[in-house]
């Protein structure tokens, strides 16, 4: 299967306004407070990283109607409360705050590293767990606290994509640049990949950094990157600055090697960089092209539901739902729910099993994928 572009918007749609409204009606009309189980969603909804929160929500929504439609958990509904950290660290702590005090069992969010590091402080001081479909910063790795995720750290991605530029590719100097917004995300990929690519004898040149919370002059980026002569760059940013990253590259030099990471692989990627993407390369553990089973049976729904491809932040979601989902069945109390979900450990994915350790931390095998003819592909490794 080949997941082919679409549009979403930064802001919150209509349809999305309806959906969020269609789980909140669904899940609580005729129900007692004793009749449902609430867990919450915290996410990026609004501004400039808005793409992967929309697709976790929308993927959270699913999720949510498909157990509710099943029976529920123990014969109660679940009852979704969302809320919008908007990619600012004092917006995530409150909206982490307000869904404690709304009484969710657990929250599945944030999506991002920079949100997870400002909100797992909060999140520990409470009974509540939080299930992260997308964070991979290391720097919560190991951790005997009430964070768990169902995405891998960074390790493995650096390490497959640095043999990759450096191996398979023959590229012995690279360029990084860098978005400061994310920056538990970004910087701990800059510093883990810098550190692979030179053990194979590889030369990184001194980082570049921009922050997109402000204004950003992405041919002076550009400018600044090419000057170090690299044979390479290493784009770390979200869709829409990476996609305009690589514009101004292109204007500038049309054969230096161009890689990115799963944050930007989103179908905004597509509709902001046009050909400038094309030959892209990145690492992930997200399968577009995956013909199994599970997965397309899950796809083919969720299009039929919301009109569009789901992408892997709106996959990662539905499985943190469910995982979720599996532990409230065991023990529905937030002070229980932490040790259900630990000592289930292996879970059904939609893209195979995956299990969560002692520490709440998971490892899924990655994947090289790139851009061709205005879709993501695998790019196959001799």
């Amino acid at each position: 299967m080949v997941i082919r572009p679409f549009a979403r918007l930064f802001a919150l749609r209509p349809v999305a306004l309806l959906a969020c409204a269609a789980v909140m009606v669904s899940t609580m009309s005729g129900c007692r407070r004793d009749d449902s189980l609430k867990i919450g969603y915290l996410g990026t909804l609004s501004g400039r990283h808005s793409d992967l929160g929309v697709a976790g929500r929308d993927g959270t929504i699913f999720a949510v109607e498909e157990i509710n439609r099943a029976g529920g958990i123990n014969g109660k509904r679940l009852e979704l409360v969302i809320r919008d950290d908007e990619g600012k660290a004092g917006s995530a702590q409150t909206a982490v705050r307000e869904l404690i005090a709304a009484g969710v069992a657990a929250i599945v969010g944030p999506m991002t590293s920079s949100m997870a590091m400002a909100t797992v402080p909060v999140i520990n001081g409470s009974p509540v767990v939080m299930i992260s479909p997308t964070v991979s910063t290391g720097d919560l790795s190991g951790k005997d606290d009430n964070f768990l995720r169902i995405y891998p750290t960074n390790a493995q991605k650096t390490r497959q994509l640095a043999e990759y530029a450096r191996t398979s590719l023959g590229l012995s100097r690279l360029a990084v640049v860098y978005d400061l917004s994310n920056r538990s995300y970004t910087d701990d990929w800059r510093q883990a990949f810098t550190r692979q690519f030179e053990s194979l004898g590889g030369t990184v040149a001194p980082a570049v950094s921009f922050d997109a919370s402000g204004q950003t002059d992405y041919l002076s980026v550009a400018r600044t990157l090419l000057a170090k002569k690299p044979q390479g760059v290493l784009i770390l940013a979200g869709a829409v600055d990476a996609a305009m990253l690589c514009q101004q590259i292109r204007k500038l030099d049309t054969s230096t090697a161009l890689f990115a990471t799963e944050w930007s692989s989103t179908p905004e990627l597509l509709m902001h960089g046009g050909t400038a993407v094309e030959g892209i390369v990145y690492c992930q553990n997200f399968i577009r092209d995956d013909d199994s089973t599970p997965y397309v049976t899950f796809c083919r729904a969720f299009e039929t539901r919301f009109g569009q491809l789901p992408d892997f932040g709106a996959v990662y979601a539905y499985q943190a739902v469910k995982v979720t989902g599996a532990g409230l069945a065991k023990n529905p109390a937030p002070r229980g729910l932490k040790g259900a979900i630990l000592g289930t450990g292996t879970f059904p994915g939609l893209q195979g099993e995956f299990t969560i350790d002692r520490f709440g931390d998971t490892d899924r095998k990655p994947f090289l994928m790139t851009v061709r003819q205005g879709a993501f592909r695998r790019v196959e490794v001799p």
